[in-house]
């Protein structure tokens, strides 16, 4: 009878739905235990799933990415490829960010004006705006009202291919930047002058094709640096805060990110810059500094002072810190590392050489000398070296 009752309850188990298993820890039911081959039976419950998990995942990543200062940012920068003369240059092409670690660009060292597709700054919308003429630069547009002489033009071009191939290799030094750059459809507009200009720029066409991120730059500030001893190449200064706004920002926003509520690396390097914490972002800013003025018998000022006290009362908290990155990158690479360089700068700013800096503003210095970067090093001549633009290169809109 023994027997019988243990051969009924082996026979039981053996037909039983619920199915336990042991794994070490706790009891696991069937369901949990055969989950992979179940999905394998359902498609449609493991797409949902792995959507989720997806997207969890997803979040955690980028969470990372800011909160761990994008460690992992030393990506293999892929060039664009050229097929024409010595160093043939390809259409553009915009290549989007498939993450904040690992980006591509293939978009070309010069390019035409609605050359692409993805580049929602067409020739109809440039040529509404009053723009005549243009080109694009590693898929950044430069347009040109017709005042601008093709000079000037081609100047601009120069800075651009400079500031984001700075080693001059025929490649992005930094591709996720680039990629965002063309992502965003971004683009230098060029007037004249500052007073006085018969065409008049209307973005609102441009604005409604989806391209609104643009830095003005007039034509009369386009210059040899200083070779004048007195005026720096402003063309510089705006091609690079376009590059800063819009790409480092959008990249690395828990590092360079410039926003009037940012809190990041940037935003407190520049607080301390200022003489401390001061917020605003109203039309008209009213900032005060414990410190206005550089030292003349030493290199840095007192601790706690201000070293950069830009006071424009219509400059925004996001604004500063705009400027704040273009004087610490532009005294880096020495643009301002002259007599006529530090009367330029020292109604704003103190350390206008990379050896003042690094002494000043430890912080900014190692930020932006960090290769992962990939910062310009190297003060743009308006002569890059890669490839000469030429008249031919601008697509005028006819």
């Amino acid at each position: 009878m023994k027997n019988i009752l243990t051969i009924l309850l082996f026979l039981l188990f053996l037909t039983s739905p619920l199915i336990i298993q042991y794994n070490g820890t706790e009891p696991q039911f069937q369901g949990k235990v055969q989950a992979k081959e179940q999905c394998e039976e359902d498609d449609e419950d493991c797409e949902e799933e792995g959507e989720e998990d997806s997207d969890d995942e997803n979040e955690h990543d980028e969470d990372d990415d800011v909160d761990e200062d994008h460690k992992d940012q030393d990506e293999e920068h892929e060039g664009a490829e050229y097929e024409n003369e010595d160093k043939d240059l390809g259409e553009s092409v915009k290549t989007s960010p498939g993450s904040l670690t690992s980006c591509t660009s293939s978009a070309a060292v010069v390019g035409k004006i609605g050359g692409s597709a993805s580049n929602k700054v067409t020739i109809a919308a440039a040529k509404s705006a009053n723009y005549s003429k243009g080109l694009t630069v590693f898929g950044i547009n430069i347009l040109a009202t017709s005042e601008v002489s093709d000079e000037k033009l081609l100047h601009a071009a120069n800075i651009t291919a400079e500031l984001i191939d700075n080693n001059e290799d025929g490649t992005p030094d930094n591709t996720c930047v680039t990629a965002m750059l063309n992502e965003l459809s971004t683009y230098v507009s060029m007037y004249n002058q500052e007073d006085g200009n018969a065409v008049e720029i209307n973005p609102d066409p441009l604005d409604e094709a989806g391209a609104d991120k643009y830095s003005g730059l007039g034509a009369y500030e386009t210059v040899d640096n200083y070779a004048d001893g007195e005026n720096h190449d402003a063309s510089i200064e705006e091609i690079f805060h376009l590059i800063t706004q819009q790409g480092y920002s959008n990249v690395y926003p828990g590092i360079f990110g410039e926003s009037n509520t940012s809190t990041s690396s940037l935003a407190k390097a520049m607080d301390v810059a200022r003489g401390g914490e001061q917020r605003c972002s109203e039309e008209e800013c009213k900032w005060t500094y414990n410190n206005t003025s550089c030292p003349i018998w030493s290199d840095t000022v007192d601790a706690g002072d201000a070293w950069y006290f830009y006071a424009d009362e219509s400059a925004d908290y996001a604004t500063q810190m705009t400027e704040y990155i273009y004087w610490s990158v532009s005294s880096n690479f020495g643009m301002h590392d002259s007599f006529a360089g530090l009367k330029k700068a020292k109604s704003e700013w103190c350390p206008n050489t990379k050896e003042k800096l690094k002494a000043q503003d430890t912080t900014i210095y190692n930020l932006i000398n960090d290769p992962k970067y990939a910062f310009p090093a190297v003060l743009p001549n308006a002569s890059y070296s890669y490839y000469t633009f030429k008249k031919s290169d601008i697509k005028t809109f006819k």
